[in-house]
């Protein structure tokens, strides 16, 4: 069985059916072709219908799923594709309505860079678990809790469902962010627990093009975590 994890883990072709995924989905739910005219802030300017809004939007979900794909092979280069593209899916985020996203998207364009740095500290064969950093996990999680609903409600100025919701994701989403700048395994099992999430929140509303994107992250995410379990413990062989 981890034969077969690490095959996949390893796969071009698991890569680039990731990236069909995303068209497939941007182009069957017509949104492939959207120009900024399909966002409100800029549906009256005429220069809106030259940039193709959709296509830079599959663009970003694709370096995505590159980031987290290099990541998963403990390949370095993935925390620098990942940091690179926070920068352009913050602001389609923005664009779409999350006012928070003005906010919260520089900190995770911080936590992204410190783990380019972080996995040069800990080099290219080490794997770390949360029981290694025990307090410091501690007072990690309480810390990103905290700054996800400041960042948020400073952005929202009030506690409306969208608040709560925007809050939770990226509270969700910047714990095994942060874990991944000590290359801690256990990240995946949060990453699973997110894209669950969304998982929810998409199919709750109706949004189909999302369902298929957050299998592909679930499944990645079940790979993931016994090939970096497996790395850690033949290291210390």
């Amino acid at each position: 069985m981890l034969t077969l994890m690490q095959k996949l883990n390893r796969s071009r072709i698991v890569d680039i059916v990731g990236i069909l995924i995303v068209i497939f989905m941007a182009y069957s739910s017509g949104y492939l072709f959207n120009n900024l005219t399909n966002i409100e802030m800029f549906a009256h300017d005429n220069w809106a219908k030259y940039v193709p809004f959709g296509i830079i939007s599959v663009v970003s979900s694709s370096l995505s799923i590159i980031s987290t794909r290099l990541t998963s092979r403990l390949n370095k280069f993935g925390n620098v594709v990942g940091t690179i593209n926070t920068l352009i899916s913050g602001t389609i985020d923005f664009m779409l309505g999350n006012s928070g996203a003005i906010l919260t998207y520089p900190l995770s364009f911080l936590i992204n860079a410190a783990s380019v740095g972080g996995w040069m500290h800990y080099g290219d064969k080490r794997v770390n678990r949360v029981i290694d950093f025990k307090k410091l996990f501690f007072v990690m999680v309480l810390g990103v809790i905290a700054l996800s609903f400041g960042l948020n409600y400073l952005a929202f100025q009030s506690t409306s469902p969208l608040f709560w919701l925007s809050s939770t994701v990226f509270a969700l989403s910047l714990i095994p962010n942060v874990m991944n700048i000590f290359k801690i395994e256990d990240q995946w099992l949060f990453w699973i627990v997110y894209n669950v999430v969304q998982l929810a929140k998409a199919l709750t509303q109706g949004n189909f093009a999302n369902v298929g994107k957050y299998l592909y992250y679930i499944a990645n995410s079940s790979v993931a975590y016994p090939v970096w379990r497996a790395k850690r413990q033949n290291n210390k062989l």
